[in-house]
């Protein structure tokens, strides 16, 4: 698994360039997929350090059927995250959304999951398991505030048809990702044991950070100024919110 991070980190640094500044050619298109089967496999190695070898692979694909399935609606009826539609090829496709989205919400769960992962080293409880799940759901929502605005105004990997006051984007759709984010992350919280390796943890916290930096310089390149603002903002809040919080579960 070491040699599939350094592949994810070269592919991700020849990605930032021809991404974030237009130069990747049609042929490569199929790199993106690439790009987020790396990303989801990485995190779904690391889910097995946190919740053990079978248990890890089985909730990594609860997950990306239950966030495909939950896509699917609002791709087909415009329910729960709100109606949109893929206009990008991203490969195979299940319930009418691409595989590689299963993988990408494996990869936002336990990317946001590994910030908390001190939180497992104690006896677990309702209110910790609140606490936990509300922390890495704002992680999970501050990641795809920088998403969605690079992904639809940049870049239309997918359109969306209802509109809202955030660069056209529905607010339901932010909240979605809270609440399809929260429902899945109370569950892993009563599931995990403590994660056996600092050093996939770190890399881990490194993966999101990494993610949310190349959306960044994405936006920055064109010109969506607003979107970065408000990322960081809500990364500054949630940050807040679990200094505030955390000395309660010390």
């Amino acid at each position: 698994m070491n040699n599939v991070w350094k592949i994810f980190i070269v592919w991700y640094v020849i990605g930032v360039v021809l991404v974030a500044f237009d130069l990747l050619p049609p042929f490569l298109e199929w790199a993106n997929a690439v790009f987020l089967y790396l990303a989801g496999i990485l995190a779904i190695y690391y889910s097995t350090k946190v919740l053990g070898l079978i248990k890890g692979i089985v909730i990594s694909v609860i997950i990306m059927a239950f966030t495909m399935w939950a896509e699917s609606l609002g791709v087909k009826y415009g329910i729960i995250f709100g109606a949109y539609h893929y206009e990008q090829d991203f490969g195979i496709q299940v319930f009418g959304v691409p595989l590689t989205i299963g993988f990408a919400w494996v990869m936002v769960i336990f990317t946001s999951l590994s910030f908390m992962h001190r939180l497992l080293e104690q006896p677990k409880s309702m209110k910790k398991g609140l606490f936990f799940a509300l922390i890495t759901s704002l992680l999970a929502v501050c990641m795809d505030l920088i998403i969605d605005p690079v992904a639809y105004q940049a870049k239309q990997y997918w359109v969306w048809d209802d509109t809202g006051p955030y660069y056209d984007i529905p607010t339901q759709n932010f909240l979605a990702w809270f609440y399809v984010s929260f429902i899945i992350q109370i569950v892993i919280y009563f599931l995990t044991h403590v994660p056996t390796s600092e050093l996939w943890t770190k890399r881990t916290n490194w993966l999101y950070f990494m993610m949310i930096i190349m959306f960044v310089i994405t936006a920055l390149a064109y010109q969506l100024y607003l979107a970065v603002i408000v990322t960081a903002s809500g990364l500054a809040i949630t940050y807040s919110i679990y200094l505030l919080f955390s000395r309660r579960f010390q």
